[in-house]
């Protein structure tokens, strides 16, 4: 079936979208001395600023699936994308603006991050495994584009101005949008709205959901704390700093194809149990060579490829089982809301947790043993997903 009616392709605008579920978080972090000095914030406020999104996302998953059914899919999205334009233009003026619009970027991609498997639940369900793909590897090429060449158009342009600029993907795929034609399943939604108006399923008492969202929780802890606390082990190690920060790239990048193939494995249990178990041997290797590997370059490029790699997968995955448990495009944003609440709750604790065990352990060795625990329970749980979920796949 073509996923083009008439408008702009669907693909391309899953594309769009997805360039702004992580560009206006990641584009920061390289900026933080930058910002930290221009308008005199302590290390404090810094920290606040950068987990202030995970919290949003956290906090405000679930009602974004309430709004979703009070107002539709496009609405929504449409309120979203201005939503996210007009906080990253204001939020670089003032200490006030920053944090109030960083708050408004928190909710406008908690909004998006609801929507998307809602979405393509709704629009081509027959094509949920090549779409989450592309959406969860164009996140992570975009969100490692972003880390790349914030610094370089700051340095050029000012901090200001350069997130200002993370405002014109989301004008584009507004735009886009209005342009992307007519959904080819819309009479079907409709009676489907309707049936699940009239008899709402409970959601909590499913126990596949329950499992997905430990593993969806988990793997964010892991992949959050990784990004915050990667440069400083690397560091830590003997590696220089310029170094550290190639090798964090690295992390970045290498799961791109990874995340647009690993969600063709939801088509069959045996392949996702291959996946599961590959992921526990990417999560072991990866972080106990980077944690064991010293100054060796060498290895420590292989370890920050595995652990890029295994993130990526890990991510992709527990996005594409949203699609895979969903029986309905309200069923996708109901599940996909709660899923993603447990998600981001756990992932805003990791970084800080993981950073107070570093100081208590006086060093990365044994905190990063206690991650690498952490990853093992996540795989566990990633099992127990797949047996939960057994009776909807081949």
């Amino acid at each position: 079936m073509s996923n083009s009616r008439k408008g702009i392709n669907f693909t391309f605008m899953i594309f769009m979208l997805a360039a702004n579920l992580r560009l206006a978080i990641t584009g920061l972090p390289p900026l933080v001395s930058t910002i930290q000095s221009s308008l005199k914030l302590s290390n404090g406020q810094m920290g606040i600023l950068t987990t202030i999104p995970l919290l949003c996302f956290a906090g405000l998953s679930i009602l974004v699936s309430k709004m979703i059914d009070r107002i539709g899919t496009s609405m929504t999205l449409k309120i979203a994308l201005l939503l996210l334009a007009v906080a990253n233009i204001l939020r670089v003026y003032t200490t006030w603006s920053l944090f109030a619009g960083t708050i408004l970027v928190g909710a406008a991609i908690s909004m998006l991050n609801v929507l998307m498997p809602t979405l393509i639940v709704e629009w081509h369900p027959e094509q949920s495994a090549k779409l989450n793909g592309i959406y969860t590897s164009s996140l992570s090429l975009l969100s490692a584009v972003a880390g790349a060449i914030a610094v370089p158009i700051a340095n050029s342009l000012g901090w200001q101005f350069t997130i200002q600029l993370f405002s014109i993907p989301a004008i584009i795929a507004f735009v886009c949008w209005l342009f992307v034609g007519q959904n080819p399943n819309q009479q079907s939604n409709e009676s489907k709205r309707a049936e699940f108006g009239q008899q709402r399923p409970k959601h909590w008492k499913k126990p596949e959901i329950w499992m997905l969202a430990g593993f969806m929780g988990m793997q964010s802890f892991v992949f959050y704390t990784l990004v915050a606390w990667v440069p400083s082990v690397l560091t830590a190690n003997g590696i220089s700093t310029s170094t550290a920060g190639i090798l964090f790239g690295v992390f970045q990048l290498t799961g791109v194809p990874f995340a647009y193939f690993v969600p063709r494995a939801a088509e069959s249990r045996g392949k996702l149990v291959m996946v599961m178990t590959l992921l526990l041997a990417g999560y072991l290797s990866g972080i106990g060579i980077l944690t064991f590997g010293g100054s060796n370059v060498i290895l420590q490029i292989i370890a920050c490829a595995i652990i890029g790699i295994t993130t990526s997968a890990s991510f992709s995955l527990s996005l594409t089982m949203i699609s895979v448990i969903s029986d309905t495009p309200q069923d996708a944003g109901a599940i996909g809301g709660l899923v993603q609440a447990i998600g981001y709750l756990l992932a805003s604790v990791g970084p800080t947790l993981i950073g107070i065990l570093e100081g208590v352990f006086n060093g990365w060795t044994v905190t990063m043993l206690i991650l690498m625990a952490t990853a093992v329970v996540t795989v566990m749980l990633g099992f127990a997903m797949i047996r939960s979920v057994r009776h909807r796949i081949s």
